[in-house]
């Protein structure tokens, strides 16, 4: 008997006690789902923990100050040198280099249709809005001219709209209160910020930078960034970015340099897979239920077999092929139950990908490493009955009732 034969002879097994096989293979079917959509899961979160992290879709890059290491064991902070629109247009000439990001911060209690909130407020400029691309849903957004002129006007996100204009058709020309003085909404827009990384649930809003350095007392400039032209450059561009600022600002006492990208995304990527690999690994405690099930069922299936052992091995059946039959018949019920399961795994991913905020993706490799270790669940769990089998005696097979 060949292995086609014994294949076909495990099938017609497997077809005779469907419910009883599909009860066997419940086990190994989700286990091998449930580690496929876990790798999914965690493969596509570290995808979006990288696009939001690194705004790669932006291709922006910071430009931090560094202050030179000293021989104290104590390292004083130390205020970082002043950043003027004669160091952008210096960063502006550095091949690669597409726009630059320049922003400064504050926090201020607004009054809105008398209500009062803690509002996040981001000093920008005319590119800000063209160079990430953000889109605004009503009004006009901010330029240089209103920069220049330090122009006493607002943007509101579409979160803070919906707060305090509830209802309302047209804010546009609303008068907000921040820290007591009034300043006019001149339009409405879409935040970059993804909701997850927020941290006020009121919203944010922009206006332009020199307005916020005057009614904080802060630098006009206090975050520099780079959007470059090709992703893939990033790195390289943002280092010749801030050794030209470096050079130019004549720097004794500290550097300005980018954040280590290689490093960062090495420690997201290892604590995802971590995670991935602990949640897999509970996941996979099932596949050896299942393994055990089979077992279980493979034992049976030789108690009731008996007589049909004692028989073929009458007519000249070795023990090897009698091994071999049953082994097959385990690894076919097995490997069975895993397709089933990697069909059942790409359904679940294809719900998560519809539903969820992340994209699942199946890997090959995973779906072959379910496939390979159902099968040698298979192997592993029908060792025994498969070894049970091959030592029955033919007599002793044949008298069995």
């Amino acid at each position: 008997m060949n292995l086609w034969e014994s294949f076909k002879i495990a099938l017609s097994s497997i077809w005779n006690h469907k419910i009883r096989s599909v009860l066997t293979m419940l086990g190994i079917i989700i286990g091998v789902a449930a580690v496929i959509v876990i790798v999914a899961i965690g493969q596509g979160a570290k995808k979006e923990m990288m696009d939001e992290m690194f705004s790669t879709d932006k291709n922006a890059i910071d430009l931090i100050y560094e202050p030179m290491e000293t021989e104290d064991e104590e390292m004083e902070w130390e205020e970082p040198p002043e950043l003027t629109s004669m160091d952008l247009e210096v960063l502006k000439e550095v091949p690669g280099v597409k726009s630059i990001l320049a922003t400064n911060q504050g926090f201020g209690t607004s009054m809105i249709n008398d209500k009062t909130a803690e509002m996040e407020i981001t000093g920008v400029d005319g590119v800000y809005f063209t160079a990430q691309n953000i889109q605004t849903v009503e009004g006009r957004p901010l330029n240089d001219k209103d920069n220049d002129a330090m122009n006493r006007v607002v943007m509101i996100d579409k979160v803070a709209r919906d707060k305090f204009f509830k209802g309302s058709d047209d804010v546009i020309g609303e008068i907000i209160e921040l820290d007591g003085n009034p300043y006019k909404i001149v339009g409405v827009y879409e935040s970059p910020v993804p909701e997850m990384y927020r941290w006020n649930e009121d919203g944010e809003m922009v206006m332009p930078r020199t307005v916020v350095s005057m009614m904080f007392g802060n630098n006009e400039i206090e975050q520099l960034a780079i959007i470059v032209d090709d992703p893939e450059m990033l790195s390289d561009i943002g280092m010749d970015a801030a050794n030209a600022l470096t050079e130019h600002k004549n720097l004794e006492d500290g550097i300005y340099n980018i954040p280590n990208l290689s490093e960062f995304m090495e420690e997201i990527e290892t604590y995802v897979n971590m995670m991935t690999l602990f949640i897999g690994s509970i996941a996979a405690i099932s596949l050896l239920v299942g393994g055990i099930g089979v077992m279980n069922i493979m034992l049976v299936s030789v108690t009731e077999r008996t007589r049909e052992i004692g028989l073929r091995k009458a007519l000249g059946a070795t023990r090897g092929k009698i091994l071999l039959q049953f082994l097959i018949e385990s690894v076919t019920l097995t490997s069975l139950g895993g397709l089933i399961g990697i069909g059942l795994a790409a359904l679940g991913a294809l719900l998560i990908t519809i539903f969820a905020p992340i994209t699942a993706p199946i890997s090959p490799l995973v779906v072959l490493i379910g496939v390979g270790f159902s099968a040698f669940i298979g192997i592993i769990f029908g060792i025994l009955p498969a070894n049970k089998a091959s030592k029955l005696s033919p007599i002793d097979a044949l008298r069995y009732e």
